[in-house]
């Protein structure tokens, strides 16, 4: 038997523009494009997410979280019974 597991994150942070949401998953993308406008990361931990949820046969979504900052959607297969 195989299921889904889901995971949502949500952050209270300035939120995105509907620009930055095509590229939010991209190395570096939206740490330029907003250097010294407002503090950020390094750049990669959202495309490192991606990548990771990807290999594990998964999907993450970006979109607006309706109380503002951004939502995160983490859909992963799951199975009982058995090695993975």
């Amino acid at each position: 038997m195989a299921g889904t597991a889901v995971l949502e994150v949500r952050d209270g942070g300035p939120g995105l523009t509907s620009e930055d949401f095509p590229v939010i998953f991209q190395q570096g993308v939206l740490r330029e494009r907003y250097r010294g406008r407002r503090p950020g990361g390094t750049g990669l931990g959202l495309a490192l997410a991606h990548r990771l949820v990807a290999q594990l046969g998964g999907s993450i979504v970006a979109s607006p979280a309706p109380e503002g900052g951004v939502a995160m959607t983490i859909r992963l297969p799951v199975t009982t019974g058995g090695a993975p």
